[in-house]
């Protein structure tokens, strides 16, 4: 479990520090800057894109998985619980708003529940190679540092739920790899990354997908993926 602990322990430390050398981060740099992980973000939504198996495998979990996390307010709900942690957490000068909230979910849903994160930890579980997740954290300590410097230290904080995510991930991951064909983990990826692009178009103010009623088709896309190759055999 290198990659998890590695990868969580970058954004702490990133956050932290952003946080507490604020004032050394101009304005403009803090404005600047978000919109560029975003574009980062989109790339690598569309490169897992490109290794789905079946696409209206894809399409149906994410149709279906949206459906999910709307019936059950997910986004709601994360949002409530972000608020509350903000209030306890923030710093004086920063209000506590729609805005600064639906920011905040955002980047919970791209630190947390990612698919550069959550397939990084499966497929170390499956291969025992943390590539992925070693890239990422590099990312997310750079990404800790900027967004710390906007938001404070609850950014820092997105750690430890990033950790049990991806930890979680890599259990599944663990007691999944005998199941998990070509075709499987392609459809899961691809799905991943189409939730992947939808976090970094929220992330530019582009629009503002319901990023976190998406992620339940990530559950959905391999027994999809497994039903599509039992009826169709491929």
């Amino acid at each position: 479990m290198i990659g998890p602990i590695i990868d969580s322990g970058c954004l702490l430390a990133g956050g932290l520090a952003g946080a507490y050398s604020s004032h050394l981060v101009p304005k403009r740099i803090k404005e600047s800057l978000p919109p560029i992980f975003g574009v980062v973000t989109l790339c690598m939504g569309m490169t897992l894109v490109n290794k789905v198996a079946a696409m209206p495998v894809v399409v149906a979990a994410l149709l279906l998985g949206t459906l999910l996390g709307e019936l059950f307010f997910a986004e709601r709900l994360l949002s409530a619980i972000i608020k509350k942690l903000l209030l306890a957490t923030r710093r004086r000068d920063m209000p506590v708003d729609e805005a600064t909230v639906l920011s905040l979910v955002t980047l919970v849903s791209a630190f947390c529940f990612g698919s550069m994160g959550i397939f990084g930890a499966v497929t170390e579980a499956i291969t025992g190679k943390p590539d992925i997740l070693l890239a990422k954290a590099v990312l997310d300590i750079f990404s800790g540092l900027l967004f710390g410097a906007v938001f404070g230290g609850i950014v820092g904080c997105i750690a430890l739920p990033q950790f049990a995510v991806l930890a979680l991930c890599y259990l599944c991951g663990n007691f999944c790899a005998p199941f998990m064909t070509p075709p499987l983990l392609g459809d899961f990826t691809a799905c991943g990354g189409v939730i992947f692009a939808a976090t970094s178009l929220r992330m530019c103010g582009i629009r503002m997908f319901p990023v976190i009623n998406m992620l339940p088709a990530l559950l959905l896309a391999p027994p999809l993926s497994l039903l599509w190759q039992h009826i169709f055999g491929a």
